[in-house]
């Protein structure tokens, strides 16, 4: 499953007007996929242009966090 998605400005803006969070919006039947449910806990990993997403399972890590 591929779906385009936007990084939404989040929280408050700075002394500048800037924003420094986003957001993502994902839909129940995308978590489904993904073997997880809303309210779950995740792991977030950035690395090498990349954001990984994984449930925090920490007997089950597939990345090292």
């Amino acid at each position: 499953m591929v779906r385009k998605k936007k990084l939404s400005p989040s929280g408050a803006k700075d002394e500048n007007g800037e924003y420094h969070n986003v957001h993502l919006n994902l839909h129940e039947d995308e978590l489904t996929v993904a073997g997880m449910e809303i309210g779950d806990e995740v792991f977030v990993r950035v690395r090498d242009g990349k954001i990984i997403i994984q449930k925090a399972d920490p007997d089950d890590v597939e990345h090292d966090f």
